[in-house]
């Protein structure tokens, strides 16, 4: 049986980008748009779980949160899985008699819908938690992505993970991927006591 994990999910950065209005055919030639000139960069935002000491912080409290009720359901996803070893088995060398048989297979079914019901509990419960705890984060996140990408000359910031996943960035350069600079930025910015980030990936 698979395991709900209290999963994070990644919050996409938005490139800043500036737009220009389209103008009707018939009208007068006007002056061309000033278009920004800076850089396109990328980030992983993925790496936000474990190296960004603010939302690991926030995980780990709403994995404390959830533990009990994860424990309770792999609990139970062992005894389903017993059974159903039990039952596979011994029914097949006659240790266990047809109306046994059918009371266990009947117990089974009922743990199966039990562990149903609480993972989708759960999993509602974990939706619910993630959105109260990460909202603020979401915001203030993307304040910092303004003022970071300002500061930097970047007028363009991708975020990988959704742009590999939807197929839009076939290449990219990984001198361009400023993830590190803008994690190590942040923590500096938002420190919190006690914790220690991830070891970066090389």
């Amino acid at each position: 049986m698979k395991i709900l994990k209290v999963i994070f999910a990644t919050i996409a950065l938005l490139g800043l980008t500036t737009l220009a209005a389209a103008q009707p055919a018939a009208a007068k030639a006007a002056a061309p748009v000033a278009l920004p000139k800076g850089k396109i960069a990328v980030i992983n935002t993925g790496a936000f779980q474990e190296q960004m000491l603010e939302f690991k912080a926030k995980m780990d409290e709403v994995n404390r949160q959830f533990e009990p009720r994860v424990k309770d359901l792999r609990g139970l996803a062992d005894r389903i899985g017993a059974q159903e070893n039990t039952i596979k088995t011994q029914s097949q060398g006659g240790a266990l008699s047809a109306a046994r048989v059918a009371e266990m297979t009947e117990q089974l079914e009922s743990w199966k819908k039990d562990y149903q019901r609480k993972a989708e509990d759960l999993q509602a419960d974990v939706t619910r938690a993630n959105n109260r705890a990460f909202e603020p984060l979401s915001a203030k996140l993307m304040k910092f992505a303004q003022d970071f990408t300002a500061r930097h000359g970047i007028v363009q910031l991708l975020d990988l993970n959704n742009s590999r996943q939807s197929g839009l960035l076939l290449w990219y350069d990984p001198r361009t991927d400023i993830t590190q600079d803008f994690i190590t930025e942040y923590n500096k910015a938002n420190p919190v006591p006690g914790a220690t980030p991830a070891p970066t990936k090389p």
